[in-house]
């Protein structure tokens, strides 16, 4: 994702990538995609873009536009595709949570949308149950999602204030969430969901001795892989998920630690 649009790029010669295509759209300063099947699914909080399909069956030739779905959104903050159906979140100032049904991959059909949990930011899914990470409200929510066109809430995490509550992932067992928050109060919490109705706060705040701000994180294994904005990209250690250590840092903004925006903006 680029400022103005989706740039894909051939990594087979890896000292010499090539951009096999370029679908523009409009300016924003941050774009979000996935795949599904041979299709990807591109959205920005730009108003008027709406959904991007782009239809990858022809690389490493070239991509092709093939739909701008503006039928239910014109803008989403996120989005995420599981079994079939596309999520998306933070849409149109309102930001509640649409299913889109993607069995007709180009024209994906809403199921519902839900706005049981006010706006939310960002998602993290599994075996039909959301995690909602709910922005300002400074809350994390359970939804399930079963019925794909009646959502229902489950529970919710009380309210940490000063947060953005603003994503997150669970442990491999799917036990424990780990949130972040974007603001650099409490960087990191970690809940316990062993009790889908309680949210046990285990740990009230875990985050580097700076003023660099926690973006995202992703968990595979027994390793939290973070994007840490001017700290850069850290890797923790959370085979213990009670007490998570630091295993690696690589700092790709070595100017400083500041407060600022800038930096790892997300790691994969």
């Amino acid at each position: 994702g680029t400022g103005n649009g989706t740039s894909i790029i051939s990594l087979a010669d890896p000292t010499n990538p090539v951009e096999c295509a370029f679908i523009p759209a409009p300016q924003s300063a941050w774009r979000e995609l996935k795949v599904w099947s041979h299709y990807a699914y591109v959205a920005t909080d730009a108003t008027g873009n709406g959904l991007q399909i782009i239809d990858l069956s022809q690389l490493p030739t070239t991509a092709t536009l093939v739909n701008t779905l503006n039928t239910y959104f014109n803008d989403c903050h996120d989005l995420l595709i599981d079994d079939g159906y596309c999520y998306t979140v933070g849409g149109d100032g309102v930001g509640g949570l649409r299913i889109l049904d993607l069995l007709n991959p180009v024209i994906p059909v809403q199921t519902a949308y839900y706005t049981g949990s006010g706006y939310i930011h960002d998602i993290y899914i599994w075996n039909d149950t959301v995690v909602a990470s709910c922005g300002s409200s400074q809350e994390y929510h359970l939804i399930d999602v079963t019925d794909k066109s009646n959502p229902q809430f489950i529970s919710a995490s009380q309210s940490l204030p000063g947060i953005y509550a603003h994503s997150g992932w669970m442990t491999e067992d799917k036990r424990y969430f780990f949130a972040t928050e974007e603001f650099n109060v409490r960087d990191m919490t970690v809940w316990d969901l062993q009790d889908r109705n309680t949210w046990d706060l285990k740990i009230s705040s875990w985050g580097l001795n700076n003023s660099s701000v926690i973006h995202n994180l992703y968990i595979i294994g027994n390793y939290a892989h973070i994007s840490y904005y001017t700290s850069g990209y850290l890797v923790l250690d959370i085979s213990n998920p009670l007490s998570p250590q630091i295993a690696g840092q690589y700092d790709t903004y070595p100017q400083n630690n500041s407060g600022n925006y800038d930096g790892a903006w997300g790691v994969y």
